[in-house]
């Protein structure tokens, strides 16, 4: 493998877990059968709020729609907002050492919402040297027009950009990309793959 320049982290379940279901239990939606009559919209909502078609105020008051006007908008943000966790243990440690010898970025599938609570809830976000954020980038993995964005912007060949996520098929975009690639499924997994490209 060849000198990497820049280290990319995935966010969610990466660096600060997520659970998705939070948003139903917090809504009080507890069974599929409370939850499948709204699915599909609310999916296809997130991802045109996620790929930024759609700002903060236009997510919400669709997803006030959605759920026929049963919940108000803080209600929705608040349960929105929970998916967001608490940081995955011991990457803090991981991402200040790398970005002390290499540049280093965050690469997420996100929303404006979820950005913002994971940059005060996770310390990472702060050491990171810059961010590459789907709602910004207009695209999302595993398209390859994140990865080529990110390319671009770095300057770099492909081959010299790190991609760690927890997600194969992000992973292998980024391996169809041009880059090297870890998929993340521990934080000791993840070290003794970084130490066997000797950068950590």
């Amino acid at each position: 493998m060849g000198l990497i320049k820049t280290v990319l982290f995935d966010l969610g379940n990466v660096l600060v877990h997520i659970d998705p279901d939070t948003f139903w239990r917090k809504l009080g939606l507890l069974s599929t059968e409370e939850t499948s009559p709204y699915t599909d919209e609310y999916i296809s909502w997130i991802r045109k709020y996620e790929t930024g078609h759609i700002g903060t105020n236009d997510f919400l008051k669709g997803l006030c729609t959605i759920f026929n006007n049963r919940f108000t908008i803080d209600r929705l943000e608040f349960a929105f907002s929970g998916i967001i966790q608490e940081p995955v243990a011991e990457m803090i440690d991981i991402v200040r050492c790398i970005s002390s010898t290499h540049k280093t970025a965050l690469a997420s599938n996100t929303s404006e919402i979820h950005y913002n609570l994971s940059r005060m809830k996770c310390d990472a976000l702060r050491v990171l040297h810059k961010h590459y954020l789907s709602y910004q980038l207009h695209s999302m993995k595993p398209a390859g027009g994140f990865y080529d964005a990110i390319i671009k912007d770095r300057g770099v060949t492909s081959a010299e950009l790190l991609f760690i996520d927890d997600s194969s098929e992000n992973v292998e975009a980024a391996k169809l990309a041009g880059m090297q690639a870890i998929h993340f499924k521990s934080v000791d997994h993840l070290k003794t793959a970084l130490q066997s490209l000797d950068i950590f």
